[in-house]
């Protein structure tokens, strides 16, 4: 009797700590999604004279900023919301040009974003690069160097799924659903083919980007998963085991709509769409990988050590997944409703 009052405390003081923890992530986390990179576009129009376009998500834990040469004068920028980010635009004016020049993003490491600088010169085609927290400032190129759009497109793609935290949630239910590794690769490769092609449909404009609806679809196929993962009984096969890739290819659909909003933000370059759309999803692919093997070789080893380590792993990772999918399906169904009314 005392060994079953025993049990049922602990399982009760999990459940408290599980519940705190859930809590917490939605504090926490309630944006997870919507933060995408900033972007900084710079196009000379006259010599020496530019137009300046800075976009940076609004709800930034700090607003970064360009710092341009000391000998550039801007004008009274002007400041427009649109969608999740906001807008300003100035014209700018330097003595000497921005050839071989330097600017900074200042407070990129506080924003927790990264920053796309995208440049158009008057002498050569659109160059871009992509700043991150550990290379905060960009060099204007003095001639028409080629640029490493591939690498940069797919660092950009790795970090979006990185630091997309309903996605990484989506990703490990699915590694939580399947029952081995045959399935787990059918189940992620369906996922994949599913969030590639709306990727590509909304980023070449053939489908319209509606991102509170996106958001909101997004939340609840975790919620669902997690839903599936909780009450699903080994004995009895569901719905969603028996067609997991299906399920996986249907709800990629609702992702990669998520995906192609870090791109209709960002932009892609206009000479080439194509591998820049390929190189982002690539990215979006090894940071998936990265994130499925590192996960699977976790909970291995914790079933190795144990059973009970690797049964409460399982319910951490189901219990967050349910109590952040709750909060988002509220907080982004708010947003949905309030933009219908």
């Amino acid at each position: 009797m005392k060994l079953k009052n025993f049990r049922l405390l602990r399982f009760s003081a999990i459940k408290i700590a599980l519940l705190f923890l859930g809590i917490l992530l939605c504090s926490n986390l309630s944006y997870a999604h919507k933060l995408a990179p900033s972007l900084l576009e710079i196009t000379e129009t006259q010599h020496h004279k530019y137009q300046v376009l800075w976009r940076t998500p609004a709800n930034a834990a700090v607003q970064p900023k360009p710092v341009f040469p000391l000998d550039c004068q801007l004008n009274e920028p002007d400041l427009t919301a649109v969608g999740t980010a906001m807008e300003w635009r100035w014209l700018l004016s330097c003595d000497k040009g921005l050839a071989g020049e330097t600017l900074r993003i200042e407070d990129l490491i506080a924003s927790r974003t990264a920053a796309l600088v995208r440049y158009t010169s008057l002498n050569f085609p659109e160059k871009q690069s992509l700043l991150t927290a550990d290379n905060t400032t960009y060099q204007f190129p003095v001639t028409a160097e080629s640029e490493r759009l591939v690498m940069q497109y797919a660092e950009l793609g790795v970090e979006h799924i990185l630091i997309g935290i309903d996605h990484l949630f989506f990703v490990a239910g699915l590694l939580l659903l399947a029952g081995n590794v045959k399935t787990l690769l059918k189940t992620v490769t369906a996922f994949t083919v599913g969030h590639s092609i709306t990727l590509a449909l909304v980023s070449l404009n053939i489908l319209p980007q509606w991102s509170a609806l996106i958001e909101f679809g997004i939340a609840v196929t975790i919620l669902i998963l997690a839903v599936e993962l909780s009450v699903h009984k080994a004995q009895q096969a569901s719905f969603l085991q028996r067609y997991q890739w299906p399920v996986a290819a249907c709800f990629g659909l609702i992702h990669g709509l998520g995906f192609a909003g870090v791109l209709s933000e960002l932009g892609l370059p206009k000479n080439d769409i194509l591998p820049a759309l390929l190189s982002f999803n690539i990215g979006i692919e090894i940071g998936q990988l990265l994130f499925v093997a590192s996960l699977a070789l976790i909970l291995f080893v914790l079933n190795r050590l144990s059973t009970g380590f690797y049964k409460y792993a399982r319910l951490l990772i189901i219990y967050a997944m349910g109590s952040v999918s709750v909060y988002w399906c509220l907080d982004r169904g708010i947003s949905l409703a309030a933009e219908l009314m």
